[in-house]
């Protein structure tokens, strides 16, 4: 275990390197995008590389979020316009983020005014109409799965790291890290760093062909 997690590593630096690197100033707006999303790589592979140490579940869950960023990555890359489209769910999702905090707020405590929340509820309303996104639903990462020709990797990763990391009654009861159980913890590394060493190179490859 130890030697994949250090090979795992020296890529992941790469990774971290690249992006450390300094900006020659030419890089487009998809770059921009997928720059921001090659962070959340970074970060995630670290969730993987714990969970692979000591939490299956935890592992599960990166292995996931790795996947939906190479989804993502991929998307971006298509084209401007996915990549303006994927900027613009910060307000599509936002507002159902605070929507939902609202309602949540509602329930606990009744009697709350929120008005800060409000007012940061009505920007974000102001934005998304300024922004031409009404009407839009938040991107639905299946579908751009499907878009971009990963559907299958989609359904089955995202099914079986479902399963390890939600409260079931296998998880809660049956699972352990013992016997053929182990294997959980080889396959979603393995799984989880090729999906962020994907997102990797797609990006360094675009780079390389805008240059």
């Amino acid at each position: 275990m130890a030697g994949e997690v250090e090979l795992a590593d020296q890529v992941f630096a790469e990774v971290d390197a690249y992006l450390s690197a300094p900006w020659d100033g030419r890089e487009s707006y998809v770059l921009d995008v997928a720059h921001n999303l090659l962070n959340s790589v970074l970060k995630q592979y670290q969730n993987l590389k714990f969970g692979y140490e000591k939490d299956t579940a935890l592992e599960a869950w990166a292995c996931r979020n790795l996947l939906e960023l190479d989804v993502c990555v991929r998307y971006v890359l298509k084209s401007e316009s996915n990549a303006r489209r994927f900027v613009g769910d910060v307000t599509i999702d936002g507002i159902d983020i605070f929507e939902s905090l609202k309602k949540w707020m509602e329930y606990v405590s009744p009697a709350s005014k929120n008005l800060e929340l409000n007012e940061t509820l009505r920007l974000a309303y102001e934005r998304r109409d300024a922004e031409g996104l009404t009407g839009e639903k938040h991107l639905n990462v299946r579908a751009l799965a499907k878009e971009v020709g990963m559907e299958d990797d989609y359904e089955h990763t995202f099914k079986l790291c479902s399963k390890l990391v939600h409260p079931t009654a296998f998880s809660v009861l049956s699972m352990n890290d013992d016997g053929e159980y182990a294997q959980f913890r080889e396959i979603l590394f393995h799984a989880g760093m090729r999906y962020g060493v994907d997102a990797f190179t797609s990006i360094r490859d675009h780079r390389v062909r805008a240059a």
